[in-house]
């Protein structure tokens, strides 16, 4: 399913992406990229053994004090990338998985949007509105509605992911 050229696109744009936020240690680092002998793309990551952030959360009986330190920590990768100009697009549960140390990793910046042209030009054109990715549990107003983002697109995304941390419901 490597062939169409808009999943290439968006391949070689998350290699930019993972090769300029990798450096935080709270984000999964890209290891290796290159390409096939057939012409196919390919990246090597970080392995991240870890859970989803809500069964982390919920197996471990996480306070509600400890739960706001974990969703912190995860507002404050969030924010890292927005000062690289990346907004992830894609905040959920299963992106922000939590080592047994209590480490929380950002992963899958698969539909990610780089804001900036200095990472490539690949997504800093207006968002599509006839194929959107999303998670529509997760997904902010405007991203529902093919609207133009901005990083307010990943604040209402980690709200929600906030509002389950702590409530235990969507």
């Amino acid at each position: 399913g490597m062939d169409t050229e808009d999943i290439l696109r968006r391949f070689r744009m998350e290699i930019r992406v993972l090769a300029a936020l990798g450096q935080h240690p709270n984000i999964a680092r890209l290891l290796d990229a290159g390409t096939t002998d057939d012409g196919l793309p390919y990246f090597v990551m970080e392995f991240v053994e870890g859970l989803e952030i809500d069964a982390y959360c919920d197996k471990h009986r996480l306070s509600v004090r400890e739960r706001l330190e974990l969703a912190s920590q995860v507002a404050s990768v969030v924010h890292f990338a927005h000062q690289h100009t990346v907004i992830h697009r894609d905040l959920k549960p299963s992106n922000v998985l939590v080592n047994s140390r209590g480490k929380p990793k950002l992963i899958d910046f698969g539909i990610a949007k780089i804001t900036s042209p200095e990472l490539g030009d690949e997504t800093v054109n207006p968002t599509r509105t006839e194929q959107r990715a999303l998670t529509p549990d997760y997904a902010s107003p405007e991203q529902l509605r093919g609207d133009p983002l901005t990083t307010a697109t990943d604040v209402y995304s980690l709200g929600v992911l906030l509002f389950e941390l702590l409530s235990g419901r969507k």
